[in-house]
C-alpha cells in the first residue's frame, strides 16, 4: 500500500486538534523537501499559519463555553482542516510515495503493516528522550528504534501518570526521531510515553518522562 497522510481530523478533540495541527504547520515551516511554491490556490505556508493562529484564538475563547464563541471554534476548524486536507494531497503527489519525506510533515501516515509472526507484544522503547522545542510550547521526542514496530504512538498527559485515564493520544510516527508535539502550555509540567505499534496492535509503553513546557 502506497503511504497516504491521515486527513481523519474529525475523531480529534478540538484541544487535539489543536495539536496536531500545531505540529504540521511546525513541520512544514522551512521543511526543504517542500520548498514553497506550493500548487493550488490560497496553498501557502503564510495562509497555512494564519488560518492555524485564527482556530488557536477561537479554541482559546471558546474555554468560556460561550455558544457563539463555540461556533465560531468550529467553524474555524472546517477552515482548518479544509486546507489541510488540500495541502495533503499536494504533499502526496510531490513525495511520490517516499515514506521518509512524508513523515516529515508532521500528518499521521496510513502505511504497509509490518507483521509480527508471533502473538508477542512489542516491548517497551528505549532510551525515551524530551527535550524543548525551537518553537514555544512545542516538544521534541526520540527513542532507540524498536526491531518490528511499523509506527510508534506518543501520549501525553499533565495529571499523575499512574492513572490510566489521565493519558491522551498526541500523535503518531513511523518514524523513531525528530518527533515534534505543539500547542502546549508554556510553564506546565507534562509527562510523555511512548509504545511500538505492530500488526498485533499497541506494545509496551516506555516509562513516562516528564518536563516543564518552555
Amino acid at each position: 500500500m502506497q503511504a497516504k497522510l491521515i486527513v481523519t481530523f474529525d475523531r480529534l478533540s478540538a484541544g487535539d486538534f489543536l495539536i496536531k495541527s500545531g505540529s504540521i504547520v511546525t513541520s512544514m515551516i522551512g521543511n526543504s523537501h517542500y520548498a514553497e511554491p506550493w500548487a493550488g490556490q490560497g496553498l501557502t505556508l503564510d495562509n497555512l499559519k494564519a488560518t492555524y493562529e485564527a482556530y488557536q484564538e477561537a479554541y482559546h475563547a471558546s474555554l468560556t463555553h460561550d455558544s457563539l464563541k463555540i461556533a465560531q471554534r468550529d467553524a474555524t476548524r472546517q477552515t482548518l482542516t479544509d486546507l489541510l486536507k488540500r495541502l495533503a494531497l499536494y504533499l502526496e503527489l510531490m513525495s511520490e510515495g517516499n515514506t521518509a519525506l512524508l513523515a516529515t510533515t508532521g500528518y499521521d501516515l496510513r502505511h504497509d503493516r509490518v507483521y509480527n509472526n508471533s502473538s508477542e507484544l512489542l516491548p517497551a522503547p528505549t532510551d525515551l528522550r524530551v527535550t524543548h522545542g525551537q518553537l514555544s510550547g512545542s516538544l521534541n521526542i526520540q527513542v532507540t528504534r524498536l526491531i518490528g514496530a511499523g509506527s510508534y504512538e506518543i501520549q501525553i498527559t499533565q495529571g499523575d501518570p499512574k492513572i490510566e485515564s489521565n493519558w491522551q493520544h498526541a500523535l503518531s510516527s513511523v518514524t523513531c526521531t525528530h518527533i515534534v508535539i505543539t500547542g502546549l502550555n508554556p510553564a506546565q509540567i507534562y509527562w510523555v510515553r511512548v509504545r511500538g505499534l505492530d500488526s498485533n496492535g499497541g506494545g509496551i509503553w516506555s516509562d513516562p518522562i516528564s518536563i516543564i513546557v518552555v
